[in-house]
């Protein structure tokens, strides 16, 4: 899963290459942790980053180059690489060029057209800014969409993630429970959607092909099951949604209602939550 460099958080530039290495350590940082919170593993930058402005006198190119700090040389030219903000899908790019995008608040200490953060919002994850200006510090940023099929002015929000201690605020929690759902395709980001505290968890190889076949076929209760499996670690037997049951009081077994005909079924042992089922009523042995 990638995320999105927000262009327009160079400015304003670095008053000079100390402070522009402050930043991109800050960047760095703050990437490293939404890798390891939600498994991104690429930033996106626009695709002409080498003439992008750095400082007054210096482009991204040249200050990469110039750079003493080899291991911050290499990790930065590590991530400026395809694919790039501009490469997206035939969908994706009628979607963007149906448009003209601008930051909605005037305060914005630069006011050119977005490319990265419209870029963002169309493909549902969030934004990554340089710590260049308090405004890039915002987790939710509005932009004004003109010139759209209805030809009416609308604005919209873009998640961002500035800082490290962004990636546990309200709004980034906020996308991963809209958003992140249409991400997960394997158990390891099962569980980093899930991210439980008191368990360890366990799926089984039916219950995850159940499980991928309602994202396959009905999203919306693919991400209702989400809720429930979340809601396990908080209401394991009793209480919660789903009405949820303890099923022949034996205190391990337990199931979730998810509609009138599916049950999300699991037991819990050891402090080991084991998912079962999550299509029709399992019987437990």
């Amino acid at each position: 899963m990638e995320i999105i460099c927000n262009e327009l958080s160079f400015y304003p530039l670095a008053e000079n290459s100390y402070q522009a290495e402050e930043r991109f350590k800050t960047f760095i940082r703050a990437f490293r942790v939404a890798r390891t919170q939600y498994d991104f593993t690429h930033i996106r930058f626009p695709l002409n980053y080498s003439e992008q402005e750095v400082t007054s006198t210096q482009t991204l190119f040249e200050w990469v180059s110039s750079l003493n700090n080899r291991t911050l040389k290499n990790l930065i030219l590590d991530l400026l690489k395809p694919p790039y903000t501009d490469d997206l899908e035939d969908e994706e790019m009628e979607r963007f060029f149906e448009s003209d995008y601008s930051i909605a608040d005037q305060q914005a200490p630069r006011r050119d057209s977005p490319l990265g953060l419209p870029v963002a919002y169309i493909k549902t994850i969030p934004s990554i800014s340089l710590n260049s200006h308090n405004f890039w510090q915002q987790r939710k940023i509005q932009i004004s969409k003109a010139g759209n099929p209805s030809n009416e002015n609308t604005t919209f929000y873009v998640y961002n993630i500035c800082l490290e201690s962004d990636l546990t605020s309200v709004e980034i929690n906020e996308w991963a429970e809209n958003s992140f759902p249409e991400f997960i395709d394997s158990a390891e980001l099962l569980e980093k959607y899930l991210r439980y505290n008191k368990f360890k968890t366990n799926f089984l190889d039916d219950f995850k092909e159940q499980l991928f076949e309602w994202k396959n076929t009905e999203l919306k209760t693919f991400k209702y099951v989400l809720l429930l499996m979340k809601d396990v670690e908080l209401h394991p037997f009793t209480g919660g949604r789903g009405r949820t049951e303890n099923l022949r009081n034996r205190g391990k077994e337990a199931s979730k209602r998810i509609n009138i005909n599916d049950r999300l079924s699991y037991s819990i042992e050891n402090n080991i939550v084991t998912f079962i089922a999550c299509k029709g009523h399992y019987e437990f042995h």
